[in-house]
């Protein structure tokens, strides 16, 4: 019977954290002696778990073939993080997962201690998951489209597109991405030779897989641009154009991916796209942001979009100039009130 300590489950641990280590490293690591590190190596080796020795300079040890799924050795603060993470997915938008997920918090939480357990106890009551998801993702549409990118195969596909109409097509995948409210799917049209952004839960894959395709590398920024615009400008009837005087980093604050694309323009402006379902709705989304900006002329839009900034403006002041009480501001009537009040306060004081 293989002897199990607890340096023996650090050292599985370690193995488990990084592909390869030198003899060295985990000696270091453990302060054990190469002999006692050999030991556990063999220890390890007995409970069936496979880790390779690598000769040479470069050489060292690390995690074979081994158990199919072997059990994870998770400090404290990695069994919360998982189990928060497994409470999330059991209510999460892709169907089919939710069951796996609580099966597996299940298994989690009965292995840990009990002050572990309080604890992912506690991180749960604290939490309040406010929805908010939209249609959900069918588990099986993206298992396929994964294996599809992770052997370059294409992919057919029956899609309902923004108005509804019914298409057939072939894709090649190459990303999936999650914003947080939707999925979707990054693939080349070879026949639009286009990139398409898709959501997935609008896409139904027909199997078998198609032929395979030669894998592109797509920058990550090349990712996010494509899906920002399919998410924010793309759906919408109504697309616009503008110039905010304030940097790309401070808009991308007030603007989330999935709302508008924010190009630099220089340190201290960039350009805001963006979709919206009208003028007067995308005046009143850009005008609440607190940043002064420039309408970008733009064929008729630009002259929409400043008819309904005037219209929408002018209904607010009628709004205000209505409430009791108001007094515009820098009126002899609001000046001489500031300075009551100011006299006021340091009377009191």
């Amino acid at each position: 019977m293989p002897r199990t300590s607890a340096r023996t489950l650090e050292l599985l641990g370690l193995l488990q954290a990084r592909r390869h280590w030198s003899g060295a490293e985990l000696q270091g690591r453990l302060q054990v002696s190469a002999r006692t590190l050999r030991r556990d190596i063999d220890d390890l080796r007995g409970l069936g778990y496979g880790v390779d020795a690598v000769p040479g300079v470069g050489g060292g040890y690390r995690l074979g073939a081994g158990a199919a799924i072997p059990p994870l050795v998770l400090s404290a603060d990695e069994a919360v993080a998982i189990a928060v993470g497994l409470r999330a997915a059991a209510s999460t938008a892709v169907t089919g997962i939710e069951d796996a997920a609580a099966r597996a918090l299940v298994k989690l939480e009965q292995s840990l201690s009990s002050e572990t357990r309080g604890r992912i106890t506690e991180v749960g009551q604290a939490i309040i998951p406010l929805g908010g998801l939209s249609e959900p993702v069918d588990l099986d549409t993206v298992l396929t489209l994964a294996r599809a990118i992770r052997e370059s195969r294409s992919v057919r596909i029956d899609y309902t597109r923004h108005d509804g109409t019914e298409v057939r097509r072939t894709i090649e995948p190459h990303r999936i991405v999650h914003t947080g409210r939707r999925w979707y799917v990054v693939a080349w049209d070879a026949q639009r030779e286009a990139w398409r952004t898709l959501r997935l839960d609008r896409l139904t894959p027909r199997l078998p897989l198609a032929e395979q395709f030669e894998a592109l590398e797509v920058p990550v920024d090349t990712v996010r641009e494509l899906t920002t615009r399919s998410i924010s400008v793309a759906p919408y009837p109504c697309h616009f154009r503008v110039r905010m005087h304030a940097s790309a980093a401070e808009v991308s604050t007030r603007f989330g991916a999935a709302t508008a694309q924010v190009t630099p323009i220089d340190e201290n402006s960039c350009e805001l796209v963006a979709g919206a379902n009208s003028a007067r709705e995308f005046a009143l989304y850009v005008g609440l942001c607190g940043i002064e900006f420039d309408v970008i002329e733009d064929g008729d839009r630009s002259v929409n979009l400043a008819d309904a900034l005037i219209e929408v403006g002018a209904r607010l002041s009628r709004a205000a100039g209505q409430a009791p009480g108001y007094e515009a501001s820098g009126s002899p009537e609001m000046t001489a009130r500031s300075q009551s009040r100011a006299s006021m306060n340091t009377s009191s004081s």
